[in-house]
């Protein structure tokens, strides 16, 4: 490749990022197909060197790797058998090479376009039958590109937005989700929703792109943080889409970490809803975004969990190794050097693997990891004990125990969950203890801790604070 083309390439790609920022940002969704062809058509207007065919890819925010992924699981999905697709083909195509007719036509089904529109065929309808162009002529476009972006220079060395400002910004965010660990969630909730809004303010201002990626990632970390209390509030469809809209900031921020964080965010979601093909779904997508380090650790856990409910006990025990592996192989900014909330340290992992072999019916595995984890809990720093995870690993405890018709075990795991105040009762917890209520019932002498389960049960969130979650989260 010649220098001038790398060029080229990276000015392609620098237009297609902006285009497709712009275009995300104000939308409630992912593109539809109209969207996709509008972003075509101004980036091959912007760089009309470039071929249709990689204005398309560009358009969908692909690289070459992750388009030809795409393209063999459409073959997955619709039953076609894999073609031995290679990256060199796929440039030879964008450079101005033609596929075969077999190629053209999954090509086509991938970008859900025809061949015209790639720029495979020609279109031969008459002039004055075609649509009118959606751009201004290419000549009075770069007149008026160039006058707007001698403009905006000569604004640009100063910022609205100081940099003292974003870095009350980035603190503020960090400090909340440090605090969810040992506080209540629905005060944090609203403190997460006013910062929200600042981080939007700020975006609307005149901004360095660097600012701008920033801000996005403080306002995903932000839709993160505030996914996590509605599931603590018992709301998932909520949760789901603070979950989603996570993801979309990290994608337009181009953060990782952040991906990963929300399809595992999402994973947990689909598992409380017993949709465990989704969770596992959605573990699988987040470690293609985050393949090493305490993230994915957390991931592959999520992986396990599924699979473990799924029935699939030796990839879910697959899975318990992979977790183990990957923490070794690296770290990130948002789970190890922010932390608080986003933080997956070997105490939660222990407890995800007790969940994981109560899922598999070995209780008595799951009570050794139940107990490592609190003992990690108990023996770490203060700041990093997270009330809630603590709670949830004894409340699994407490089922092991029954399981193992151990009643003496599970009234000692029981104690420190009776002294969680109200406000600190997340509805998970409810759920779990009420599978070992419904256990109790069919064992002799169990009725006693059946009733101090169901009594804590009623004693939980109010609604009032339910419905403000919602409310909300619909914004």
């Amino acid at each position: 490749m010649t220098q001038n083309s790398r060029g080229g390439d990276r000015a392609a790609l620098a237009c297609a990022t902006i285009i497709r920022n712009r275009t995300l940002a104000a939308l409630p969704g992912p593109p539809s197909a109209a969207v996709i062809q509008q972003m075509v058509e101004e980036i091959h207007t912007c760089c009309p060197q470039q071929s249709w065919f990689k204005c398309r890819r560009l358009a969908h925010g692909w690289t070459v790797e992750e388009a030809i992924e795409q393209f063999h699981a459409l073959c997955d999905r619709e039953g076609v058998k894999r073609r031995g697709l290679t990256e060199r083909s796929w440039r030879e195509w964008e450079a101005g090479s033609r596929p075969d007719r077999d190629y053209t036509d999954l090509l086509c089904r991938l970008f859900e376009t025809g061949p015209v529109q790639l720029g495979f065929a020609n279109d031969y309808t008459p002039e004055e039958l075609r649509s009118a162009p959606s751009a201004p002529p290419a000549l009075d476009l770069i007149t008026v590109a160039a006058d707007e972006a001698g403009a905006h220079a000569e604004e640009a060395e100063a910022s609205e937005l100081g940099a003292g400002a974003l870095e009350r910004l980035r603190t503020q965010v960090i400090w909340v989700g440090k605090r969810y660990v040992a506080e209540a969630p629905l005060p944090l909730f609203v403190e997460m929703r006013e910062l929200q809004e600042r981080t939007r303010r700020a975006l609307d201002k005149r901004i360095h792109p660097g600012q701008a990626r920033e801000l996005y990632f403080l306002t995903g970390a932000l839709c993160g943080l505030m996914a996590n209390v509605s599931m603590d509030m018992d709301r998932r469809i909520p949760a789901d889409t603070l979950a989603r809209a996570a993801w979309t900031y990290g994608k337009v921020a181009g953060h990782s970490a952040l991906m990963g964080w929300a399809r595992g965010m999402q994973s947990s979601v689909a598992l409380w809803d017993r949709r465990y093909s989704d969770a596992a779904r959605y573990a699988e997508e987040g470690l293609t975004c985050l393949r090493t380090g305490s993230g994915a650790t957390r991931l592959h856990m999520l992986r396990a969990r599924s699979y473990a409910l799924l029935g699939r006990r030796r990839e879910a025990a697959e899975a318990l190794r992979e977790a183990e592996d990957a923490r070794l192989a690296g770290a990130d900014e948002l789970h190890d050097e922010i932390g608080g909330e986003f933080a997956f340290r070997p105490a939660k992992e222990r407890y995800y693997a007790a969940v994981t072999h109560l899922h598999l019916d070995d209780p008595a595995s799951a009570i050794v990891a139940a107990r490592e984890s609190l003992a990690l809990y108990a023996s770490g720093e203060p700041e990093n004990r997270s009330y809630g995870c603590e709670s949830m690993a004894s409340a699994h405890l407490t089922v092991a125990h029954i399981m193992e018709d151990d009643a003496t075990g599970a009234e000692e795991a029981m104690a420190p969950i009776l002294e969680l105040a109200p406000d600190r009762r997340i509805s998970s917890l409810g759920t779990t203890l009420s599978m070992g209520r419904e256990l109790l019932s069919s064992r002799p002498g169990g009725q006693q801790l059946a009733r101090r389960i169901e009594s804590f049960c009623a004693v939980g969130l109010p609604q009032r604070a339910r419905h403000a979650i919602s409310d909300r989260s619909g914004r």
